[in-house]
Formats: C-alpha cells, sequence, structure tokens
C-alpha cells in the first residue's frame, strides 16, 4: 500500500512535470511570435517603449517562475524515488523470506515455595560475520610500522543488536573438527585423482558472540578524525579502546570494549580490535617482468599473544594513505613480509636488448633444430634521500620438454639465489643502493628446439 501512494504520487509529480513543459513550449512559441510580429508593426506602427518592456518583463518572469516549479518538481521527485526504492527494497526482503522474525522462549517449571528466579538465555543465530581489516602505518625514519587491526563486522539476523557487548572469534565451526579420511592415491588409466570424503570449500565465516548488556555508553566512530582550525586548544589525540584477546587454544577471542549497536541490515561496522608497533627493516623488491614499479616492503616479526588473521591493508606513509595491500593468516611470533606499496622515488626497468633466431645451417640449408637467442638487460636506480636494500626478482625460461634445451650465459652479475624457495627458474639478486646510484643486470640465454615443435612461453 506504501508503494501504491508513492507511486500515485510520482504520477502526479509527472503530471505537473509534463504541464510546466507544455506551458515552456507555449511561451517559446510566444517568444518566437513576438520576434516576427513586432518588425511587421515597425512599419505601420512603432511599439511604445512601454509596451516592449512589458512583454519582456512578461517572458521573463514567466519563464523565471516555470523554472523554478519544474526545480520544486525534480526535488520532488527524487526524494519520492528514493523511498520508493527503500520500499521496494523492504518488500523484497519479505518476498525472499529474509524478514524480521519475533520469537519467545516458553520455560516450564514446578516450585516448592515461592520466590523469584533470573534466567539466562543463549542461543545460536545464523547471518552473522566478521573478517579483520589492517591499517598499517609504516614511520621508515624510525623504522617501525604501527598495525592496526580491526573488525569488519554485518548481522542479518532478524534482530537488531542495541547496547550489547561483543566477542568475536577467530573459530571456523564450518571445516568441522574431525580430519578428513585417508584416502590412498590409485593411479589408473582416465581415472581422476579420488577427493577425500567431505571434501567441501572452507568456508571462511567466523563465529561472532553477542551478549546483550544494560550499557550507557554507545560506541564512537573509530574513524572519525578532528577537523581543527584556527589558534584554539591544544588538541589531545583521543585514546582508542581495543579489544581484550583470550586465547583458548584452537581459536582466540576478542571482546571489543564498549558496547555497540549492530543493525540487522547487513551494513559492515568497523571496530578497532587491536594495536601493536613493529620493527621494520624495510627493503625494496621488485619483479619488472610483471610490473615495473618497486615495492616498498619490511620483514617484521609478530607479536607473541597476537594472532592475525588474512585480510585487506590500508596502507600509510605516516598518516598518508598511499595504496592497498594485503596479509596472509600470521601466528603468534611468526615473522611475515609487509608490503607497503609502491614508490616512485625508485625507477626499475626490464629491457630485452637482442632476440635473434638461428635456425640454418651453411650455404643457407635449413637446420632441423631451431636456436633463438635472448639478451635482457635489468636496471634499478634509487633517486631516494637515503640509501635502501633491493631485492630483485626475475623468471629465467625453465623447460620441461626433453626436445626443449634452455642455456643461460653471460651473466653481469651472479644472482644471490638460483631458484628461489624451490620455484624453478626464479632468480634473486640482492644488493644496496646509494642515493643516485644505479645498478645494472645483463644476462642471455638460448632456447633451442626441433624445428616443428612450437614454444609456448616465449
Amino acid at each position: 500500500q506504501q508503494i501504491e501512494k508513492i507511486n500515485d504520487k510520482l504520477a502526479v509529480e509527472q503530471s505537473n512535470d509534463q504541464v510546466i513543459s507544455e506551458q515552456k513550449d507555449f511561451l517559446q512559441s510566444l517568444k518566437l511570435f513576438s520576434g516576427q510580429q513586432i518588425p511587421k508593426d515597425l512599419v505601420t506602427k512603432m511599439p511604445t517603449t512601454v509596451e516592449l518592456g512589458d512583454m519582456v518583463k512578461f517572458i521573463g518572469a514567466t519563464r523565471e517562475g516555470l523554472e523554478i516549479a519544474s526545480d520544486e518538481i525534480r526535488k520532488r521527485k527524487r526524494a519520492l524515488t528514493v523511498e520508493l526504492q527503500k520500499l521496494q527494497n523492504e518488500l523484497g526482503q519479505y518476498n525472499n523470506g529474509d524478514v524480521k522474525l519475533k520469537r519467545s522462549i516458553v520455560v516450564e517449571l514446578e516450585c516448592s515455595q515461592a520466590g523469584s528466579f533470573k534466567v539466562d538465555v543463549s542461543y545460536m543465530l545464523n547471518g552473522a560475520s566478521w573478517y579483520a581489516v589492517y591499517d598499517a602505518h609504516s614511520y621508515i625514519e624510525k623504522n617501525e610500522v604501527e598495525l592496526i587491526s580491526s573488525a569488519m563486522i554485518k548481522q542479518t539476523t532478524g534482530e537488531d543488536w542495541k547496547d550489547i557487548q561483543l566477542t568475536l572469534s577467530t573459530a571456523q565451526p564450518a571445516i568441522g573438527g574431525r580430519m578428513p579420511y585417508v584416502a590412498p592415491w590409485i593411479l589408473s588409466e582416465n581415472v581422476p585423482y579420488p577427493q577425500s570424503r567431505g571434501g567441501m570449500a572452507l568456508m571462511k565465516s567466523k563465529m561472532v558472540t553477542a551478549i546483550s548488556e544494560d550499557a550507557a555508553v554507545q560506541y564512537e566512530a573509530f574513524n572519525a578524525a578532528p577537523a581543527t582550525l584556527g589558534a584554539a586548544m591544544p588538541v589531545q589525540e583521543a585514546d582508542v579502546s581495543y579489544a581484550q584477546a583470550n586465547s583458548t587454544g584452537v581459536s582466540v577471542t576478542y571482546q571489543i570494549s564498549r558496547a555497540v549497536t549492530l543493525l540487522s541490515d547487513g551494513t559492515e561496522n568497523k571496530f578497532p580490535v587491536q594495536s601493536q608497533t613493529l620493527k621494520a627493516d624495510f627493503e625494496y623488491s621488485a619483479y619488472p617482468r610483471s610490473s615495473a614499479f618497486a615495492y616498498l616492503g619490511s620483514r617484521v616479526v609478530n607479536a607473541n599473544d597476537i594472532q592475525l588473521l588474512a585480510g585487506p591493508v590500508n596502507l600509510f606513509l605516516g598518516n598518508e594513505f598511499v595504496g592497498k595491500s594485503s596479509i596472509d593468516a600470521i601466528s603468534p611470533g611468526q615473522d611475515f613480509d609487509l608490503y607497503l606499496g609502491v614508490d616512485e622515488n625508485v625507477k626499475v626497468k626490464r629491457e630485452q636488448i637482442e632476440h635473434k633466431v638461428d635456425d640454418t645451417l651453411i650455404g643457407g640449408i635449413q637446420s632441423p633444430n631451431r636456436k633463438t637467442i635472448f639478451k635482457y638487460k635489468l636496471s634499478v636506480e634509487n633517486f631516494a634521500s637515503k640509501p635502501i636494500a633491493f631485492k630483485l626478482f626475475d623468471s629465467i625460461p625453465v623447460s620441461e620438454n626433453d626436445k626443449i634445451r634452455t642455456k643461460v650465459y653471460d651473466i653481469s652479475v651472479p644472482p644471490t639465489s638460483k631458484d628461489w624457495k624451490d620455484r624453478k627458474g626464479v632468480w634473486l639478486w640482492e644488493f644496496k643502493l646509494s642515493p643516485k646510484e644505479k645498478k645494472e643486470i645483463v644476462y642471455s640465454f638460448t632456447v633451442e628446439h626441433p624445428r616443428d615443435i612450437n614454444v609456448g612461453g616465449l
């Protein structure tokens, strides 16, 4: 019924808009008529100044009034459209069965004597989830990274949570608590590798426990930043209350320090969980075969009492936002690489300086094999104001076919590591660069194969 009322109002406004449009058309035709008629009248009768002024004034005033009326109609139609969309979304929730339900709990009891008692109730609901997000503030001068962990929480349980004490858990009950069946690996013709029983995709949902309590303190927006102008009183940064972590051996729970309110509308809410300052050895890394940028990163060690879940990372250089990254799940005390964005003060380049095919013998006779010669140059230049440590990666072609042979030679700078972390053909060079210093690495390789084989990947 509400939607029908809104549609009726929109129809009225549409009709009003049509009337305004027709009036504008009439006014335009009147303007054209007067423009044609006045020159004819000038032959027989010169209009007075008053007559000309009255006509111009009439057209202008009428036009202005129509524009004002048209603008008011547009505003009313916009407001009605927003209200209509809201009602249609609400109707869609009802049609999809996602409706708010009212639940009641009935307790049967027998009393041996008069008295009173209190019943504590706990129950489980579907539709609540959370995931971790991080803000990483890098302070290169201090060799530190401040890593702030937050939780993005939403719920569509059908109940609004008002002034509750919220507890988050890293447990993943959807995975199940029993190890999958260990199946034998049997090879046979055209039979795929058997999957383990119950091998369903792992869901990354997290348990959210909400305990209702009476609380007078409302949660204040974590991301709200003060805006101050003029010589006012000194601004003192607000203390952020982080969650209290508790470990149960197989999972970690975080209790949000303040009472919070979460509506059952699926809106994501961000709450601070914890913060830690990590000592960082900053270094740059690049893989110019894939990206022509140098990435600032650091090797850091997670605190012994903090578990980090996989999630996106907002990167800040000090307090200036510079980009986005991500981290994998990190255990307490584990060291990990934290990438902190692109630094365009460090230039990286990969150039192919030779590409030659040799597939002939003496006298122009074609050889049964084709030999292709490649030559590449890698260059890194430091335009920053301080020395930097650099890791340069490149992929050297590796053959998995006996008929395709590769050979690397004329390497100007030997790599620090070949087959880095057991990745075949991945080479790593590690070095330091002073300000304005440039490093160049040149290497060549050949790929030889029978003429009738088409080699992919080159």
